[in-house]
């Protein structure tokens, strides 16, 4: 491949700059160029995993994700780390959300389970049927994170401060005077009987 040139090539997706030379292709390296305040030749050398004169620094990969509003390259970078990239989903604040997420994560789990029967239905798993078992355990796991985010979005506080003070761990401890409901009275006199 020659410095200038960008060629569509068999990309990794643990590999941040194949990463970057693919959203480099896809969106267009002159607009990236142009975009960025770059010369084209430079933002291609730089987008060319194979070159060595020019670099693409965590600076330049940052404005390229936000630019082209791709996550390529960090989910590149967090698979080449042994994770993966999550983009948390917008706030929700449904119980029908919430099932929806279980249910989700029940089915994804189904389809990788049945991705690692199948391929020891005969006695070996082969490279290339560990990266299918990888990629199905992966979106596994985007799914349970996205429950979390589910989850925070339902996280109310309980109504009244005091409440919070007293029922911290389901017993009542202490009350302020100036609570409306005279919960310290109500021990006294329970704890009497």
């Amino acid at each position: 491949m020659t410095k200038n040139t960008l060629k569509r090539e068999a990309l990794s997706c643990s590999d941040p700059l194949y990463a970057a030379h693919a959203l480099g292709h896809d969106y267009g390296v002159d607009k990236l160029a142009k975009d960025l305040f770059q010369q084209p030749g430079v933002m291609y050398n730089k987008l060319n995993p194979e070159n060595d004169s020019n670099h693409l620094y965590l600076r330049d990969a940052i404005h390229l994700t936000e630019l082209a509003d791709d996550d390529r390259i960090l989910s590149a970078w967090c698979h080449s780390r042994g994770g993966v990239f999550v983009k948390l989903p917008e706030s929700v604040n449904c119980d029908e959300e919430l099932s929806d997420q279980l249910l989700l994560i029940s089915e994804q789990m189904g389809i990788a389970l049945a991705e690692i029967r199948d391929s020891r239905s005969d006695g070996v798993i082969t490279p290339e049927e560990f990266e299918c078992i990888s990629r199905e355990l992966n979106k596994t796991v985007r799914e349970v994170i996205s429950l979390k985010a589910v989850v925070s979005s339902q996280v109310r506080e309980l109504p009244c401060p005091c409440l919070q003070e007293s029922h911290r761990d389901g017993v009542i401890h202490k009350t302020k005077l100036s609570d409306p409901f005279p919960l310290n009275e109500f021990i006294k006199s329970a704890q009497h009987e």
